[in-house]
């Protein structure tokens, strides 16, 4: 064994209790144990809420969505842009091999009234089948059954219960097309009287409240839109993760008269919160490894004032100065080196107990999950672990570097 780390392991770990440098060595330790440990944890916490935020949006969504771009000659002057070419869009989007399933859809606000409680509702025209294929609409149906026939309507729990719906009910339904005539104009607005045929519970409290769908035939007349015009082209992958690539390909295939946006792109705002969420804890908690590390600095330092004596025999013996500062190197990175890896051991064993036995519960009337979720990606594992060890060898350069500028002549004057 070199005399180096023989040397920085003895001054790391005196055997004297009473050593004030050992206790700050512990407790450096400790800090940088539970700072570590506090950081992967936290880190795997938000990897599963954002797994569980993707998975419910990516299972009731569309994972590529096709719009029209905004025009001043635009067909649909009370709602978005129309696609009008809607068989040459589905082709180039089947085209693409990642694409499984493509089917058009009409988005438009309309007002749902049951006996006299109105609701306005964001309203989906599209075939039963085209709804299995490209949404988990299918997949979500808790009550009756998905069918969008002429006069069918599916609506989401929360909104039926706001409505006081169940199978079987007819309501009418109200469309904004040509209110703005109504001040000027003696014209009624569009209306329809449609039956609730099923009704779907898609775990997100928004969709269950504001969304209902019909046939597009019926979405079209009341929104007085023509035969084959949808508002987008909604898109179903073989592999979620293909969304940004396919949608890159689609931008350059159909040009800039149309948007095409990923299911990312959909939420754009809820994961850019959930990332500056996660920054924000981040920086926070790796505050308590930064003190941990400054523990150690200030720990070498009063190890060199200390051990004078004992360098500049070093030095008298023949040491170098590059083995002097090696030492101390030696020593912070030792107290580093084992601080990580309990800390990074330690925040294992509780993200995979976790994520086994389900320890810290949730509420179940008021999540979608029994518990906590948890999810460890080795990115942040290795973050966590080189960025830890990494400021503790930046915090022990000083040191070592003013151990090894000790005059050995100063060091043994009254020896």
């Amino acid at each position: 064994m070199r005399y180096e780390y023989f040397l920085a392991r003895r001054y790391a770990f005196s055997k004297r209790r009473e050593n004030f440098i050992t206790i700050i060595s512990i407790i450096s330790i400790a800090g940088l144990t539970v700072g570590t440990a506090a950081l992967i944890v936290v880190l795997s916490v938000f990897n599963g809420f954002s797994s569980v935020v993707t998975q419910v949006y990516v299972s009731f969504d569309p994972h590529v969505r096709i719009s029209a771009s905004a025009s001043p000659d635009s067909v649909n002057t009370t709602g978005p842009p129309l696609i009008t070419n809607v068989d040459s869009i589905l082709r180039v989007a089947r085209h693409e091999p990642e694409v499984q399933h493509a089917a058009p859809a009409i988005h438009g606000k309309a007002v749902l009234v049951h006996y006299t409680l109105p609701k306005v509702v964001d309203l989906t025209g599209i075939s039963d089948t085209a709804a299995s294929e490209v949404s988990g609409l299918a997949k979500s149906i808790q009550s009756g059954k998905l069918q969008l026939d002429s006069d069918g309507l599916v609506v989401g729990q929360i909104l039926a219960d706001e409505l006081a719906l169940q199978l079987g009910d007819s309501l009418e339904i109200y469309s904004p097309t040509g209110l703005e005539r109504i001040l000027t104009e003696p014209v009624a607005p569009r209306t329809r009287r449609l039956v609730v045929r099923g009704i779907f519970a898609a775990n997100n409290r928004d969709y269950d409240l504001t969304n209902a769908y019909v046939s597009p035939e019926t979405a079209r007349d009341l929104f007085d839109l023509p035969q084959s015009a949808a508002t987008t082209i909604d898109l179903r992958l073989k592999d979620v993760r293909d969304a940004n690539d396919v949608r890159d390909k689609l931008r350059k295939s159909l040009g800039q008269n149309y948007v095409v946006q990923s299911w990312y792109d959909l939420h754009t705002e809820l994961y850019s919160v959930m990332e500056i969420e996660r920054w924000v804890a981040y920086i926070i908690l790796f505050l308590i490894v930064a003190v941990a590390a400054f523990n150690i600095f200030g720990s070498l330092t009063l190890t060199v004032f200390e051990k004078q004596r004992d360098i500049g025999l070093l030095r008298a013996l023949g040491a170098t100065l590059t083995g002097i500062r090696n030492i101390y190197f030696y020593e912070g990175m030792l107290i580093g080196a084992l601080g990580t890896i309990l800390g990074c051991v330690i925040g294992l064993g509780v993200v995979l107990a976790q994520k086994q036995f389900g320890f810290f519960t949730l509420d179940s009337t008021v999540y979608i999950i029994p518990a906590l979720p948890v999810e460890l990606r080795w990115q942040d594992f290795l973050t966590v672990g080189l960025g830890s060890f990494g400021l503790t060898a930046l915090c022990s350069l000083f040191p070592s570097r003013r151990a090894a500028h000790v005059e050995p002549a100063q060091a043994l004057r009254w020896e």
